[in-house]
């Protein structure tokens, strides 16, 4: 997912395009900085955008702001997903310089600005989190305390008692791997229950 904004500004036949990839949280926080771009570029004649939204990349939204379907916001859009990416948007900013380019034309060229930006733009791994609550004896803590460190997890909370409850969120690919390993260091008295992914 998008953690900073990247751009690009190139000139295709004299007309000038300035790309902007940046992070997106909603669509209504889409649709406020298409605003913004269009209030800082008021003499622009079209400003293309697409949006890819959500845990799951469900949602998505484009738009060719007045090009001929098909040839500004697909091809922006197509970028962002073919990259994996959400919670991401990109805008194209087009000043036309008086000479049409044509339908290929138009798609290369948004492509291009959309794809210099995204290029330009920082970003972070998305990891899916699965919370797990352990309790087990003391003598058990430290051993299943490393081999969550060694699993990339992180500690929620710890609580000690008679015995010891461990809340642990670990990344959802190695969640397996992490509980055979527990199994196997615990010979089975580390009782697991997982709850869910993390709300924060």
């Amino acid at each position: 997912m998008a953690s900073g904004t990247g751009r690009s500004d190139f000139s295709e036949k004299k007309s000038r395009f300035l790309g902007e990839a940046r992070p997106a949280k909603s669509a209504d926080e889409a649709r406020s900085r298409i605003k913004e771009l269009r209030e800082e570029h008021p003499r622009a004649r079209h400003v293309a955008w697409a949006y890819v939204l959500g845990g799951d990349a469900a949602l998505k939204g484009m738009s060719d702001d007045g090009e001929p379907r098909g040839t500004a916001g697909r091809p922006i859009l197509d970028l962002i997903a073919g990259g994996r990416l959400t919670d991401t948007m990109v805008t194209v900013v087009r000043y036309f310089g008086g000479v049409k380019l044509g339908t290929g034309g138009l798609v290369s060229a948004y492509g291009r600005s959309a794809s210099e930006a995204l290029a330009r733009m920082p970003r972070v791994r998305l990891v899916n989190w699965v919370r797990l609550v352990m309790d087990m004896e003391y003598s058990l803590h430290d051993r299943v305390k490393r081999l969550s460190a060694e699993a990339g997890g992180r500690c929620i909370d710890e609580r000690f008692d008679t015995a010891v409850r461990i809340v642990i969120d670990i990344p959802e690919a190695v969640v397996e791997e992490f509980l055979r390993d527990v199994e196997d260091t615990g010979c089975g008295a580390v009782r697991v229950e997982i709850v869910g992914q993390p709300t924060e």
